[in-house]
């Protein structure tokens, strides 16, 4: 038992002895986490806080019409062309639509011809794979791809990365970004950042102004509407952008469901939103207000265009005694009548 004790302690030296010799390495050394904190949501949100400062500089305006200024400019330079061309794209795929029509009966005679005998469930598939290849054949001939429909979704990390740098101005808590990031980053590693660095991060981003370069009711940005209206005016912004783009209703069973969810969220943003500093909500209604105008603007240059339907047969008519009796009435010229109307 001697010989095992002194084994054991010769293996497993003293905690005084262990304590003075790591207080003996470098800080670099006694670090916890060998990795940094990571940067890259600060990354993305340094370009849209580069833009309000600028615009807040070079116009000179409170932070009050600033930020409703910034959003204007969003809306113009970015929402706007991918707008414009996403509804191109739409218009274009509706004129094409009979010529969708008549390959799909040509390709379905071709299928029947060569897997008819397996069945129908090898038909239809077969089917739909040769007019997806023949669709997207079709639409890039003519510089409207599928993808271009898609185009609008490339605003929603925009309007992301504003809200975020609005969030972090304002000096508040971090947004959605702000917890995507977290949701990705280790707990440990995102627990000790927020531990560490409250004040640098508050000091970085907070901008001082937005307590007194309000107006009307919301003089202080940086806290909640003390009215309590504008979170009720952005979801009535959210509520006429959507009720007044019909575009945007669709008429597929998905695209009337996605278009009440977003009905019901729009409805249930007003209550949800109501601690949220008011430069934030300032943002997001005036970018809905802007996006609503913009939809009146292109409905104008580029109106819906109804879908051009495939031709209908006209019924043949048979002339005939009880016809002709309906046509010309008695003591006409019944000859005369009966060829007038083989004419026509």
């Amino acid at each position: 038992m001697s010989l095992l004790h002194f084994r054991a302690s010769f293996a497993r030296p003293s905690s005084s002895k262990l304590s003075a010799a790591f207080l003996q390495l470098p800080p670099s050394c006694r670090a916890f986490h060998a990795s940094p904190r990571p940067q890259f949501l600060e990354t993305i949100v340094t370009p849209a806080h580069a833009l309000f400062e600028g615009i807040h500089s070079f116009t000179g305006l409170p932070w009050a019409y600033s930020i409703p200024l910034t959003a204007l400019t969003i809306r113009t330079f970015i929402s706007l062309p991918l707008t414009w061309t996403t509804r191109k794209a739409i218009q274009k795929h509706r004129e094409l639509d009979p010529l969708l029509h008549s390959w799909r009966h040509l390709l379905q005679k071709e299928t029947m011809n060569e897997v008819g005998h397996l069945g129908p469930e090898k038909v239809n598939s077969t089917l739909a794979k040769k007019m997806k290849q023949k669709r997207n054949e079709i639409y890039a001939r003519h510089n409207c791809g599928i993808w271009k429909i898609f185009l609008q979704g490339c605003q929603l990390p925009v309007f992301l990365t504003a809200i975020e740098a609005l969030r972090k101005m304002a000096g508040a808590r971090e947004g959605l970004l702000g917890l995507i990031v977290a949701s990705i980053s280790s707990s440990d590693t995102a627990a000790a950042a927020t531990t560490a660095e409250p004040e640098l991060a508050m000091t970085h981003w907070f901008e001082p102004d937005f307590a007194t370069e309000g107006a009307l009711w919301f003089q202080d940005l940086t806290v909640a509407d003390p009215q309590m209206c504008l979170p009720f005016m952005l979801s009535g912004a959210m509520l006429l952008n959507l009720l007044g783009d019909n575009a945007a209703r669709g008429s597929g069973k998905w695209q009337k469901r996605i278009h009440r969810t977003l009905l019901t969220m729009a409805v249930a943003s007003g209550p949800l939103l109501l601690h949220v500093p008011s430069g934030v909500l300032v943002y997001w209604t005036s970018s809905m207000l802007i996006a609503y105008g913009q939809n009146l603007l292109l409905a104008k240059l580029l109106p819906p265009k109804e879908a051009i339907l495939p031709c209908k047969p006209q019924v043949q008519l048979g002339v005939g005694r009880s016809m002709i009796d309906k046509l010309i009435p008695a003591g006409g010229n019944r000859r005369y009548g009966m060829f007038l109307y083989l004419d026509i």
